[in-house]
């Protein structure tokens, strides 16, 4: 079933509607980082995956169900669905692990680092895939996106040795990331942006409980899952962060080009540096707010080329 589908442009509810659903999911990202990092001092990263995951699907599967398909919402169907159930399974389940596996082995900020090529990755294959071509403005603040994440994460990459476990699953997330975000474009075409955020997070759910189980610690998983504790530690971020992000993530998606979709909602360190700033008394240095300010630059020219 897993057969391509027209790459007709679906028209959008109004002018830029796309850039904008990626740019609020990058600002609903960089709050939720700060608060999944405070979170993590209690509660481990995998368990976060799998509530923030497991929730959304529920959560935005009812909403979904309540709006109806003339409202974004609807059950998808057919080819929709099994693409959404694929991008989930990839980009939620297997990257997110990889993702994870990165962090374990070579931190937050050599991961960030590698995974920010994601956005060039996105416009780049969804060119070969789907005939989507980037005008030179959009190239430029893509760019501008990824060199301003990349430097603002680099003041955190000194002192660690290589190690090669981590750098090849963090270039593994980027793979599995790209290929979750192709499919996920031919999923939702057809499909309500919230119905499909829910079927996105419970493929990813799923496959994040499967891992759980090949490695041993599937009942420890299923008990977080029903955890009161681990619920009202990570559901402030999950909402905003995962079930709310997820959805203006898919809109992005459906009513923009992948690539200038991607390079957006990965300006989240133009929310997430600042407003560690005041949250942790982080102090993001030279590098953090010059990497904001090429973030910045890179937003204002795709909203520009709009």
């Amino acid at each position: 079933m897993l057969i391509p589908q027209s790459t007709a442009a679906i028209s959008p509810p109004f002018a830029g509607a796309g850039e904008l659903c990626a740019l609020a999911a990058a600002i609903c990202w960089g709050i939720a980082t700060v608060y999944f990092t405070l979170a993590f001092r209690k509660h481990k990263a995998q368990d976060a995956v799998l509530i923030k995951n497991l929730g959304g699907a529920l959560a935005l599967g009812i909403l979904a169900w309540f709006l109806g398909p003339e409202r974004e919402g609807g059950i998808p169907t057919g080819n929709s669905l099994s693409w959404l159930i694929f991008s989930g399974f990839i980009g939620l389940g297997i990257g997110d692990w990889l993702f994870f596996v990165a962090l374990a082995h070579i931190g937050v900020g050599r991961t960030i680092i590698l995974t920010q090529t994601l956005p060039i990755a996105t416009a780049i294959t969804a060119w070969f895939t789907h005939g989507e071509e980037l005008s030179p403005a959009q190239w430029i603040g893509a760019v501008f996106i990824v060199l301003g994440g990349w430097v603002a994460e680099s003041r955190r990459a000194r002192g660690g040795r290589a190690d090669t476990i981590g750098i090849l699953a963090a270039l593994g997330a980027v793979v599995t990331f790209t290929i979750g975000n192709v499919t996920m474009t031919e999923g939702v075409r057809s499909s309500g942006v919230i119905s499909s955020a829910s079927i996105r997070l419970a493929a990813g759910a799923l496959t994040v409980l499967l891992i759980a189980f090949f490695r041993g610690d599937g009942k420890r998983s299923l008990r977080v899952t029903v955890s009161a504790h681990s619920w009202r530690a990570l559901l402030l971020p999950s909402a905003l962060g995962t079930w709310l992000g997820m959805a203006l993530f898919a809109g992005g998606f459906k009513w923009a080009k992948q690539g200038v979709a991607s390079a957006l909602a990965g300006a989240a360190p133009l929310i997430s540096i600042p407003f560690a700033v005041f949250m942790l008394e982080e102090k993001p240095g030279v590098r953090g707010w010059m990497g904001a300010a090429l973030v910045t630059v890179g937003v204002a020219v795709l909203g520009l080329a709009v």
